[in-house]
């Protein structure tokens, strides 16, 4: 990853507590592959504590210097992946890369 990913986010107009990008900057620089990734939250979803894995199509953005990173929307939440970060996922004993949130994206309205 070329940039601090934290600049892509800082790049939009953040609403809700800086925490969200509205559906429109979503929509507009976004677009969803037909790539899927198996990926954990490693923990940090109150849930995969044991390196439990998701599926999901992988997002690529239109912005300068991010083209290469893989997102993931998982519910309102925009993840990053961290290709650097794997979990052990211990049922498996398969890694998996970590998902990391970035922003939420705000509905509609």
């Amino acid at each position: 990853m070329g940039k601090n990913i934290y600049a892509l986010r800082n790049a939009f107009t953040l609403r809700e507590h800086n925490t969200a990008i509205t559906r429109a900057d979503f929509e507009a620089h976004f677009t969803k592959t037909k790539e899927r990734i198996e990926f954990t939250f490693n923990g940090w979803d109150g849930k995969s504590y044991d390196g439990e894995t998701r599926r999901a199509c992988v997002y690529r953005t239109d912005m300068e210097g991010y083209r290469e990173v893989r997102f993931v929307k998982v519910g309102k939440g925009l993840h990053y992946i961290d290709e650097e970060s794997s979990g052990l996922e211990t049922a498996t004993g398969e890694c998996h890369k970590e998902a990391e949130w970035l922003v939420d994206v705000l509905r509609e309205g």
